[in-house]
């Protein structure tokens, strides 16, 4: 093959290779994981030169991508642009392939949730769905959290609170406050200060509050519990209880802890019942109900992480 004879076709290891580099990037799993979600196209727009790429592009083709997905990972992908368009230049060999990246679109294809739903139905429906996103990516910290070994039984919870807070403004989302004022306290006197509220559009769209466990202390569960369904959720918003655990038996926790929840007497209309969700890896539970607020249906999903180290 000689100097500018090029294949003119993408390397079959073209998305292998985009994840692998962006999986060696300082918080690049996210984005690779946000990449792995989407689907992406590619048109090829002739001669790079006359597309208006300057430098190495005797006899290379620009190439334009589309890339297709869901609202939050279209939204953190353009985020990182830039570490995008390296990464794909790179991956596609260019002096192999003889393509030249151009330029990236990126496409939403989840509308999310309007407020213009038809039936309370639909609304919880599309509530739940976004709630399994915000779940999958607090699934995806917690990972984190658990292999790293500066987050161990001497953390203190706020600490691992603000890695939370951090990552999940490095995900996309568009608010992610701590400590802030929300709803009322315990005494119904001050406001309450939920340790981290998600918001999108103008729209909350959870609430997470966390608790250090050694074992199932019943009274401090319920405060926390209360405090994050009634206290700090005035609007019904999906709320996460997330357990920082440091019990000796991570498993036998988590059946005394799903016991007590399973038989926990909400002071709302329980929908539908606490039930066990499959274990998302060996340091993380999930369970999930919904419970109903003045007609208003939303759910709750506790987590438990295992930080014993």
């Amino acid at each position: 093959m000689g100097q500018y004879d090029f294949t003119y076709e993408i390397p079959s290891s073209f998305a292998t290779r985009i994840i692998q580099f962006l999986n060696q990037r300082k918080n690049g799993h996210i984005i690779a994981n946000a990449f792995q979600k989407c689907q992406y196209e590619y048109d090829d727009v002739g001669l790079a030169y006359y597309a208006g790429l300057r430098g190495d592009n005797w006899n290379k083709r620009a190439l334009d991508f589309t890339i297709e997905g869901k609202e939050n990972d279209i939204e953190l992908l353009k985020r990182n642009k830039g570490i995008l368009e390296e990464i794909i230049e790179k991956s596609l060999r260019p002096n192999e392939s003889g393509f030249l990246l151009r330029n990236i679109d990126f496409l939403e294809i989840d509308v999310g949730n309007s407020g213009f739903l038809s039936s309370d139905e639909d609304r919880i429906i599309a509530d739940i769905e976004t709630a399994e996103k915000v779940l999958r990516d607090l699934n995806m910290v917690g990972e984190r959290i658990c292999s790293n070994a500066t987050y161990n039984r001497d953390s203190k919870e706020n600490e691992i609170n603000d890695y939370y807070r951090d990552m999940l403004g490095i995900m996309g989302y568009q608010e992610v406050k701590d400590q802030t004022r929300h709803g009322v306290s315990s005494n119904g006197n001050n406001a309450g200060e939920v340790d981290l509220l998600l918001s999108k559009a103008g729209k909350e769209i959870a609430i997470i509050e966390a608790l250090k466990l050694s074992s199932v202390d019943t009274n401090y569960i319920s405060q926390h519990i209360e405090k994050a369904i009634n206290n700090y959720n005035p609007l019904g918003t999906a709320t996460f209880i997330i357990a920082y655990v440091t019990a000796a038996d991570f498993g036998g926790f988590w059946e005394r802890y799903t016991n007590y929840l399973v038989n926990y007497q909400f002071n709302l209309t329980v929908k539908e019942p606490v039930s066990i969700r499959p274990h998302p890896n060996a340091a993380t539970r999930v369970a999930r109900s919904v419970l109903s607020k003045d007609n208003y249906d939303f759910p709750v999903y506790f987590l438990a992480i295992n930080i014993r180290q």
